[in-house]
């Protein structure tokens, strides 16, 4: 029982770093932020024993560093889509809705890899990376994470808003 709620606060802590990381105005610190909610959320991942996130998480971290270090060569975007589609397949358990952290990785992969994204591009990937979280964690019975990724998607979504509104 303890790991339950030990895991449980590593979510909580993990969903409050990735709502900072919504209000940042850059990219790369977006990403760095999303890096540590990442494995913090993976600990509790573990805890759980829920391997499939910690699969997408390892994936999304090894992206998310690659595109702060501008380390970047032709295919990259598709070699982190293969890996994301392959590994998610091979550690899906849940039919259709297991499906959804790997879409969103796909997703993230798509546009984090683009030196071209901006702010609020990636804002918008990370409101649709929380729609898909929330929706699995809501299938899992994660009721907190689930809450926070709407919160999140909410935030993200808000901060885009507001980018675009500077931008004009």
């Amino acid at each position: 029982m303890r790991e339950v709620l030990y895991a449980n606060i590593l979510t909580i802590i993990g969903q409050l770093i990735t709502f900072y990381s919504s209000t940042r105005k850059q990219k790369n610190q977006i990403l760095i932020f999303q890096i540590v909610a990442m494995a913090v959320m993976s600990c509790g991942s573990l805890l759980l024993k829920g391997y499939s996130a910690i699969v997408m998480d390892a994936v999304a971290i090894l992206r998310n560093l690659f595109s702060i270090f501008s380390i970047n060569f032709k295919g990259l975007p598709i070699f982190f889509i293969v890996l994301s589609l392959i590994l998610g397949y091979l550690f899906n358990n849940m039919g259709f809705i297991g499906y959804l952290p790997m879409i969103a990785n796909v997703g993230q992969s798509i546009f984090v890899l683009n030196k071209n994204t901006t702010t609020r591009q990636l804002q918008l990937v990370f409101a649709f990376t929380s729609l898909c979280w929330g929706i699995y964690n809501v299938s899992i019975k994660s009721y907190a994470g689930a809450a926070f990724d709407f919160a999140n998607m909410t935030s993200f979504l808000y901060n885009a808003l507001k980018n675009k509104e500077k931008e004009n």
